[in-house]
């Protein structure tokens, strides 16, 4: 642990208060470091020599305990008292004083480098994460002179516990913004071409991990519980952590490091990281910027999540935590649509722990800002442990702009290739959020809705409209992208939702005690103007109110076509109406609304209602012809679904007054005939051929009560039953066309000898 010979008294360590210039400080850690590494890169370099000895190596196992030994040979000799004190600013000596005075805090920094070191050498799983964290945590307690037991208490498994639920809690953010970059990666290539994404992509994301996973709330189960109410009212407490989140962030540098000058960069960062630990309490926005026009974004770690976000500092000595709020219009601070950046939100989380350093301080829920407002004030306030608070504030401008189909009959729309078109990347809906060619689309028809937003403000504009249309397209060819609804068919005889911010269209209205916004977010946008029906005091009235239809009913449209939003605006207070284009989303979708095809001809070559002679057929099968058939949505395009979306049949019996039972398909996915566009004209094919004997014969009996069979020298009527589906979701309860119960009498004689 700390070296005991290198004390404060030592002369070549300055004493607190007396620091050396960062320069020199610099220079002694520098060479500190690098002749820790010195030694271990020559031993490498002499075992380069024998190639033999390491091939020997090679064939053993690693092993966990491995990497263990190399973290503590490299870090057991570097953090002694003399780099500790160097480390520290002269504000950071003077508060912290004697070095026994706080050696419990410093003895735990090594596990913190060493974490953070083990985590960040190579990509890794959740999973060995929380190994890790429970290595440190074990580091951590046998640090402070607290060791687990072996086997843990009942009481340390529960802190582990803690820290592993923790720790989840923390991954998450972090595991939900990567899926979202897996399942939109559209923008990324342009990012990685126009170099806003470089080698250095996802450090702050994965530090965010680690603050959110360390914070006052996961301290006791760390350090222990009585550890931690002997040292939590220290006055460097917070600094303490502080600290050990720089040092994580140290170790995790190093672990990417791949030459001496790297060792050095990441020694200034962790100089620079332990001196904002000691600056005084800093409260600062940095963005939105004053009087700037700031765009809501998508949030893909707090998915669903479109805001604002708040960007700046807010740390210092003896930090202890701060809160967001905001105003509009005059009236007082509020914090109703403020989320955190651990995604957390008022009224259960209030404020937030974690000092940020020109970062995310956290995001304004636009959903939840009033409607029609486009200017708001910020307020960050910044306490301390002692009471202490600093307060800043930004003025801003807001223009949220939330235009997008997210769904077509609650199938959800994804960017994916074209599987009639490869190599083009259309918005369409799928049966999965699986952007793989692969995976089909989804063919959809009847009554159904249309999710999504629609709402653009701010920054002297203002939504005049909005309107859903549908456009035929060519499944031959690339879907064509339309800037505006000129030349589509609204879907809704009433054309555009438009909103003039008068009597007959405000923003808000509702019954009273319930009005609501009159703004499409996260809603159906099968919507129109309507009257709703109140009551106040026994006398009606009624409001105006954007109500969902809820369904757009497609029917008899077959074919491949695009559902397209529009939203106009115009400038405040009243520019021309309706305005220009602000906005457009579009989906291509393929709607069906025709019905498969089921017939049954004959069976065995009997007709309907004939007599069917068991003793036909033995040694032999009836066959059963007939159609169970669906046509393509357009029988010019490709067979492939959902163009080609026939489903399944089945066929069953039915005894007249007895039992019942399935015949069965050979092949119940597969069209009867197998034709394909069609059209089908007279053709019919078979589709089973039923072994009626073993399925009828009941031989000399008797037969349970409910049999279907038939006693030999019976007779008696049957029906068979045939059901044809297709694979179309049909509305928004997603069923599928079908066609049947189709019913086929026949009198069986069963004449077996």
């Amino acid at each position: 642990m700390a070296d005991k010979d290198n004390s404060p008294t030592n002369p070549n360590i300055p004493a607190p208060g007396q620091g050396a210039t960062d320069d020199g400080d610099f220079g002694e850690l520098s060479k500190k470091l690098l002749g820790i590494y010195q030694p271990i890169l020559e031993e490498e370099l002499k075992r380069a020599a024998t190639p033999d000895q390491l091939e020997k190596e090679s064939l053993s196992p690693p092993n966990c305990q491995d990497e263990l030994d190399f973290a503590n040979r490299i870090f057991n000799s570097f953090l002694t008292d003399d780099v500790a004190i160097r480390l520290l600013p002269k504000e950071g000596r003077e508060l912290l004083g004697p070095i026994e005075r706080w050696r419990w805090c410093l003895l735990h920094i090594r596990c913190c480098i060493i974490f953070g070191w083990l985590v960040c050498r190579r990509p890794r799983t959740f999973r060995a994460f929380v190994y890790y964290a429970y290595r440190y945590w074990l580091c951590v307690r046998e640090a402070i002179g607290t060791p687990v037991s072996n086997p843990p208490k009942p009481e340390e498994k529960q802190d582990f516990a803690t820290l592993v639920h923790a720790l989840a809690a923390a991954y998450k953010p972090y595991l939900t913004d990567q899926l979202a970059s897996v399942e939109f990666p559209a923008g990324i290539p342009d990012e990685v071409l126009g170099g806003r994404i470089d080698c250095f992509e996802g450090e702050e994301e994965a530090a965010a991990v680690f603050e959110r996973f360390l914070t006052l709330e996961t301290a006791p189960a760390l350090l222990g519980k009585a550890a931690f109410e002997a040292h939590r009212r220290d006055p460097f407490f917070q600094f303490c952590r502080c600290w050990c989140l720089c040092s994580i962030r140290f170790g995790c540098c190093l672990a990417g490091v791949r030459n001496l000058a790297g060792l050095l960069r990441c020694l200034r960062l962790y100089i620079r990281c332990i001196r904002d630990c000691f600056r005084p309490l800093v409260c600062q926005i940095l963005t939105p910027a004053a009087d700037s026009c700031a765009e809501a974004t998508f949030v893909p770690a707090c998915s669903p999540l479109i805001a604002v976000p708040i960007v700046g500092t807010a740390a210092g000595a003896a930090f202890d935590h701060y809160t967001l709020s905001y105003s509009f219009g005059g009236n007082p601070p509020v914090n109703d649509a403020v989320v955190y950046p651990d995604c957390t939100r008022p009224p259960a989380h209030t404020s937030f722990t974690t000092p940020i350093f020109s970062s995310t301080l956290g995001y304004l829920d636009v959903f939840l800002l009033p409607t029609g407002v486009t200017e708001f004030t910020i307020f960050l306030d910044v306490f301390d442990s002692k009471g202490g608070h600093t307060l800043c504030t930004q003025s801003f401008k807001l223009r949220t702009t939330a235009v997008e189909i997210t769904a077509a009959a609650k199938v959800n729309a994804l960017v994916g290739e074209d599987p009639f078109n490869p190599g083009t990347f259309p918005k369409l809906i799928k049966s999965v959020n699986d952007p793989n060619p692969a995976v089909p689309e989804t063919s959809i028809g009847g009554a159904f809705s249309a999710d999504g937003s629609a709402y653009t403000v701010g920054c002297d504009r203002i939504m005049t409209q909005f309107l859903m249309s549908r456009f035929a397209v060519n499944p031959l060819a690339p879907v064509p992208t339309f800037p505006d609804a000129t030349g589509g068919t609204p879907l809704l005889p009433t054309g555009a939702v438009v909103y003039a911010d008068s009597p007959a269209h405000p923003w808000n209205s509702g019954c009273l005690g319930g009005v609501s916004s009159n703004i499409i977010l996260n809603g159906d946008l099968v919507a129109q103007w309507a009257v709703r029906h109140c009551t106040f005091l026994g006398m009606p009235y009624t409001v105006p109110k954007v109500e969902a239809l809820p369904f757009w009913d497609s029917t008899p449209l077959n074919g491949r076509f695009v559902l397209h939003l529009e939203v106009r605006d115009h400038v405040l207070p009243g520019g021309p109406f309706p305005g220009t284009v602000a906005a457009v989303d579009q989906v291509a979708v393929w709607i069906d609304n025709q019905q498969p095809i089921g017939l049954i001809k004959s069976i065995g070559g009997t007709s309907g209602c004939q007599d069917l002679h068991l003793k036909d057929y033995l040694g032999t099968t009836a066959e059963i012809v007939g159609v169970a058939w669906d046509p393509p949505i357009d029988p010019a395009a490709p067979q492939k679904a959902p163009n080609d979306n026939f489903g399944t049949y089945s066929m069953s019996f039915q005894k007249n007054g007895g039992g019942s039972g399935v015949i069965p398909i050979a092949a119940p996915h597969v069209r009867v005939p197998n034709i394909f566009p069609g059209p089908l004209g007279g053709a019919v094919g078979t589709l089973t051929n039923w072994d009626i004997v073993a399925a009828l014969d009941g031989g000399s009996g008797p037969l349970p009560p409910g049999s279907p069979k038939l006693v030999r020298g019976d007779r008696c009527p049957y029906v068979v039953v045939l059901e044809v589906s297709d694979n179309t979701h049909v509305g928004d309860s997603g069923s599928n066309h079908s066609t049947g119960p189709i019913l086929y009498a026949i009198n069986v004689i069963n004449d077996i000898p």
